[in-house]
């Protein structure tokens, strides 16, 4: 991973930490909302496609990791 994208995933995740802190549902569900996006058009991640989203697990674990952990976070 370039050391760009690295700054970035410690950014989202510092994003995610104080998105967690919310007490508003609708806030924080907002905000999750946007911040999956965010890390979708940051890091290409794929939405479609079987073999392109496990392609992506394989070679990005870490950025996979916290969107599924965002990703599940929305339904909390």
């Amino acid at each position: 991973m370039r050391e760009e994208d690295k700054k970035n995933l410690e950014a989202l995740q510092e994003r995610f930490t104080e998105i967690k802190a919310c007490q508003n549902r609708k806030i924080r569900g907002d905000r999750l909302d946007g911040l999956l996006t965010d890390m979708e058009s940051a890091f290409d991640i794929p939405r479609r496609g079987h073999l392109r989203i496990e392609a992506f697990k394989i070679a990005f674990p870490d950025i996979w990791s916290l969107y599924k952990t965002i990703t599940n976070e929305r339904w909390t």
